[in-house]
């Protein structure tokens, strides 16, 4: 069979995701699964708010416990270590409210612990309920970004979020709607990602989320080089 020249009735079934350069505005809620995410996953944007002036809270939902590999610290001081690396990083990013539920990670998620969670997130957002927020998207491998990704939608549904609602790639790349260009504030993304040197030491956390990073920018204007995806949230 030829292959056909003339391709101007081909239309693409699904749009490009939009690119932007600067995230809406207002104020900001962020839930991370682990003491790290809200700066792997949703860096950028939170440094782009902060710059910005908006008002950032972070929720984190475990205490990453599971990350002990080496049992070199007792469990006391591993989750001290990493609620300290989070606020170290957090002065990186502009600074925020942190909220630690400290739940464990790791663990096998059933329908009680995912209800338990979508409550604790539900009553952290009618405490002070946001314009903005960023959640795990729903298909990450990892099943904490997962299940706290379903327990947040769980959430924004009980709460009765009418905000604008961002799910973040974490590991796992997302079928994402939307880019943000965090070209401006990638050294200082970076910077923060540092602070963790706890996990570091087992995961190329640096190489791996600028990776994806990169091939972002692939949706942003040229000269570009590193964009943050998101899914966007519908009730």
């Amino acid at each position: 069979m030829p292959i056909p020249t003339d391709v101007s009735h081909v239309k693409i079934p699904f749009p490009l995701p939009g690119a932007h350069a600067a995230p809406p505005r207002g104020k900001v809620a962020i839930v991370a699964p682990h003491p790290d995410d809200e700066a792997i996953g949703c860096g950028g944007a939170y440094l782009k708010h902060r710059d910005a002036g908006d008002p950032v809270r972070v929720l984190v939902v475990t205490d990453g416990r599971a990350g002990n590999v080496t049992k070199q610290l007792s469990q006391e001081e591993y989750t001290a270590a990493r609620r300290r690396e989070s606020l170290e990083a957090a002065r990186i990013l502009g600074g925020a409210d942190y909220t630690f539920l400290d739940f464990p990670d790791s663990c096998e998620i059933t329908e009680n612990a995912l209800a338990e969670v979508a409550e604790k997130i539900a009553g952290w957002l009618r405490a002070d309920m946001p314009d903005i927020i960023y959640i795990p998207w729903i298909g990450e491998g990892n099943s904490d970004h997962a299940a706290v990704g379903e327990a947040s939608r769980r959430a924004l549904l009980a709460a009765g979020f009418r905000g604008v609602a961002l799910g973040y790639e974490i590991y796992c790349p997302a079928p994402i709607d939307a880019v943000l260009d965090i070209t401006d504030v990638a050294d200082r993304k970076r910077e923060a990602i540092e602070c963790f040197e706890s996990q570091l030491d087992s995961t190329p956390i640096e190489h791996l989320i600028f990776g994806l990073n990169a091939a972002r920018a692939l949706y942003l204007p040229k000269g570009a080089r590193y964009g943050e995806g998101f899914v966007v949230w519908h009730a």
